[in-house]
């Protein structure tokens, strides 16, 4: 998969049949699209290409306003697995937001990516002040001589996929739930940092403190249970989002206990899926009381694991 992450170097001579969309996630919904947009490719003879933006649209006007589903990395990723030849991943910027529907279609869909096919969600818009829809669009492929498909809302127990409804899923705590939307676990990278060492000295279970791209939407704060990669292996883990308000560490922390592993994993990359959400984030009285509570914790992931 070729990656090209400025306009101006886009130079696709073949004729190609064009997705569009921030993809973000790549959920259920963006996979059906990605897969029928390569399909209607192979089919013609031509190359496929997804056009994205490097950055959400949403936070170019207002700044931090919405964290990521997924890394950059990690789209071009499961992108890639999926078969897609050319992506195409620009920054939405002053340039992008002063484009009018037509000129959009004649200098990006036609002039840079040579589109002969576009395959687009029902609720595409495009173009300065969101000018543009779907119908635009296939009016404007009648004049250009291009094809316009335009796909249906992909739902799952009458709920449409959405970014949106993912993003409200894991503000919620419900892992379990975003896991069937975008048919894999939700899963955070990151490397292993040095801690306070609280979980090792004070409770005896030794976790993983992660640093992680900020930019990521992180699950609610309380106790997952996960499963961790390290090396390519996989391990059941206990992961608290949040404050630890028994230790009063008034620092949040994503840290991870990993049952049945004993390793120094300091300055290493490892990624955490989670699996469900087990309980609220407490304070304890006592500190007993906090390391009777995990040991159920780690009896519940057992329990439900076997």
């Amino acid at each position: 998969m070729k990656i090209i992450t400025d306009l101006q170097d886009v130079n696709i001579e073949q004729d190609t049949v064009v997705t569009i969309g921030n993809f973000d996630g790549v959920h259920k919904g963006h996979q059906k699209i990605i897969k029928d947009t390569i399909s209607i490719a192979k089919k013609k003879k031509m190359k496929s290409v997804l056009f994205t933006f490097a950055n959400h649209p949403v936070n170019f006007f207002e700044k931090d306003k919405l964290k990521n589903i997924i890394t950059k990395e990690d789209k071009y990723e499961i992108i890639n697995e999926m078969g897609i030849d050319i992506v195409v991943s620009i920054p939405f910027n002053e340039f992008i937001t002063k484009l009018d529907p037509k000129e959009y279609i004649q200098e990006i869909l036609l002039d840079k990516l040579h589109a002969k096919q576009v395959v687009i969600g029902h609720d595409f818009r495009f173009g300065q002040n969101r000018g543009g829809n779907a119908q635009f669009l296939e009016n404007m492929g009648g004049i250009y001589g291009f094809d316009v498909k335009v796909m249906d809302p992909i739902c799952m127990e009458e709920i449409r996929i959405s970014s949106t409804y993912v993003r409200n899923l894991l503000e919620l705590g419900h892992v379990d739930k975003v896991s069937e939307f975008l048919g894999r676990p939700y899963e955070l990278k990151g490397t292993v940092v040095h801690g306070k060492k609280i979980g090792k000295d004070i409770l005896g279970f030794p976790t993983i403190n992660l640093r992680y791209d900020e930019n990521i939407l992180i699950p609610k704060i309380g106790v997952y249970q996960t499963k961790v990669n390290i090396d390519g292996k996989i391990y059941d883990g206990a992961t608290n989002i949040g404050y630890s308000p028994t230790v009063k560490q008034n620092e949040f922390t994503v840290e991870t206990y990993i049952l049945k592993y004993d390793g120094d994993l300091y300055e290493k990359e490892v990624s955490i899926n989670f699996i469900r959400r087990i309980r609220d984030e407490i304070k304890f009285d006592t500190i007993q009381d906090l390391k009777k509570q995990m040991n159920m914790d780690i009896e519940n992931i057992i329990s439900y694991s076997s």
